[in-house]
């Protein structure tokens, strides 16, 4: 019913649409300029409109426009319940508190797996005609199995970075309950969590700089850095794999824990 709820809203067709629109114009820009650069530039941006690097590249999107859009449509699912006055008379029902709390989470869990996988199925078919009207080669390097491991790699980490995201915003909005409160919290957390960064970085003391690197976007940044279907670059300070890993998996467990804890014990008031 909850995943039925989800797709039956327009938000999030708009949401996806959007999502998809953006990446596929950023393709076409990229082809238009093809013709208007010089020689190095161009094989940088061709690299980039064909494969495995699209795919890099939409991850980068995926992440960071593809949280926020999650986050908007994880905020209102919870926060709407409150605003409209329909939770109430759901829990009324006999409904347990825990199982429809995880089946909204479930249900956008599902969600979350669209807007990861959809725009790289989009991005790799765009490849093909951009790769045609260049003469350049589709797929760059050999397609083996070991391709194929960094492929799922790659889906699974682009995953976990928008998952968490999207689990903090629900987290805000239940305890806000308010839609406004899960939007405002993840972008803020956006936006702020780079503006505190920079400002623990410049004390140069070591437990600052310990703090910056348990921040949830700074793994997520560094994850994506691991996206590629090479060496990794690790000239910005890429944090390990395994860390950035273990940390957001962290905190998406806690945002659940809480969120399960908070709706079990706190009471439920109508409208907000």
């Amino acid at each position: 019913m909850e995943l039925l709820k989800l797709v039956k809203r327009p938000m999030t067709w708009i949401l996806l649409i959007l999502l998809l629109g953006g990446i596929g114009f950023g393709d076409l820009v990229g082809f238009l300029n093809l013709r208007n650069v010089s020689p190095q530039v161009h094989d940088a941006i061709l690299a980039n409109l064909t494969l495995p690097g699209a795919l890099t590249r939409a991850t980068e999107f995926i992440y960071f426009f593809g949280s926020i859009m999650l986050a908007i449509l994880a905020a209102s699912a919870i926060g709407n319940e409150f605003g409209w006055g329909t939770l109430r008379p759901m829990l009324a029902t006999g409904m347990p508190r825990t199982r429809f709390l995880s089946a909204k989470l479930v249900a956008l869990a599902i969600v979350a797996v669209v807007f990861v996988v959809l725009p790289l199925i989009m991005n790799a078919i765009l490849a093909v005609p951009v790769a045609l009207l260049s003469d350049a080669h589709v797929f760059t390097g050999a397609f083996d199995t070991a391709w194929v491991g960094h492929l799922l790699a790659l889906v699974g980490r682009t995953y976990l970075m928008i998952l968490v995201t999207t689990l903090i915003a629900f987290l805000c909005g239940l305890l806000g309950r308010s839609q406004a409160a899960g939007i405002g919290a993840a972008l803020g957390l956006l936006i702020g969590e780079q503006i505190v960064g920079q400002l623990l970085r410049g004390l140069n003391l070591r437990w600052a700089t310990t703090l910056v690197n348990i921040f949830p976007n700074r793994n997520s940044q560094s994850l994506l850095a691991y996206n590629v279907f090479g060496p990794v670059d690790h000239s910005g300070e890429v944090l390990g794999q395994w860390h950035s890993l273990i940390t957001i998996t962290i905190y998406a467990v806690l945002c659940i824990v809480v969120a399960l804890v908070v709706f079990r014990r706190r009471d439920i008031r109508g409208a907000a």
